[in-house]
Order: C-alpha cells, then sequence, then structure tokens
C-alpha cells in the first residue's frame, strides 16, 4: 500500500468516525452529553467541541486557509452545531485532501503561540486522526461514567476491515 492510499484511507476513516459518533450521541439526550464527570474536558459536550475545533484547526493548516478563532472556555456548548461541524470539516477535508493528495508531501511551516513546526501535511493529518482517536476514547469513557454504555464500534481496523469486504 502506498502512502497516497494510507493518506486516503485515513481521511475515508475520518469521515466515517466522525459520523458514528454523532449518529451514536444524537440518541442521546443533551442533558446527558453536558453532565460533569471527571476528564481532561468536564463533559461529553465540551469533548465534542474539543475535537470538532482542533479538527478545525489542523484541517485549515492542511488546506493553508485562516486559522479560526475559538472560546476555549466556553461553558455551554451547541451539541447540534458541533456535530455538524464534526461531520462538515471531515468531509470537507476528504475532499481537500483527495484533491491535493500530492501537496500532502510537501512541507507546512506552522508558527503559533504553543509550538512551531515544518512538518509534511501529511504528518499533520496523522496527528489529527490520531489526537481525535484520543479524545473520543475519552467521550466513551464518559459516556460509561455518565450512563452511555451502547457505544460503537470506533477502531480503525474495524472500518479498514468493512472496506475491504465492500471492495470484494
Amino acid at each position: 500500500m502506498s502512502l497516497q492510499s494510507v493518506i486516503i484511507n485515513n481521511v475515508d476513516y475520518n469521515v466515517w468516525v466522525s459520523q458514528q459518533l454523532v449518529n451514536w450521541l444524537s440518541k442521546h439526550p443533551e442533558e446527558v452529553l453536558n453532565k460533569e464527570c471527571l476528564s481532561s474536558f468536564s463533559s461529553i459536550a465540551k469533548t465534542l467541541k474539543h475535537i470538532s475545533d482542533t479538527q478545525l484547526y489542523w484541517s485549515s493548516m492542511i488546506r493553508e486557509t485562516a486559522t479560526p478563532q475559538f472560546d476555549y472556555i466556553a461553558t455551554e456548548v451547541d451539541v447540534k452545531n458541533e456535530m455538524d461541524n464534526l461531520v462538515n470539516e471531515a468531509l470537507l477535508l476528504a475532499a481537500y485532501v483527495k484533491e491535493n493528495v500530492a501537496a500532502m508531501h510537501e512541507n507546512y511551516l506552522i508558527e503559533s503561540p504553543w509550538f512551531s513546526s515544518n512538518f509534511p501535511k501529511y504528518e499533520y493529518l496523522q496527528h489529527l486522526i490520531i489526537h481525535t482517536t484520543y479524545h473520543r476514547g475519552q467521550i466513551v469513557t464518559i459516556g460509561r461514567n455518565t450512563g452511555i454504555t451502547d457505544a460503537p464500534m470506533l477502531d480503525y481496523n474495524f472500518w479498514n476491515v468493512k472496506q475491504q469486504a465492500n471492495q470484494q
């Protein structure tokens, strides 16, 4: 498998897993999604907002668009809006990457208040995927602590096996 195939698989997986997460969370009342729980973000809603914001940030770097501004201390989260943003940005990023897959090998300099880096864009994409995976795991754990025990399978391998079966 080529790096190009890995890159495309990653953006396709990101779309699928974002949709799975949103479909699952949409079945539960907002008061449960906003229920406080000890974690790095204190609720499913706040963790979802972080995933959405972070994906938008890294996607803007990869697509070389304006860096978004975020409310890092939001006390209220518009859950429906964050769900829509998460899926829509995943779709936008996937379309961009597929149309510009060769550009994913190009280095892109990022100078921010937190870090400076000059990596190939596919490294930023890999970080986006890993970072959102980490926080999706937190959502599943917060869910268990707030009574939501019906999390779907969100693993890359599960998606990949299904994809391979669909291609045969």
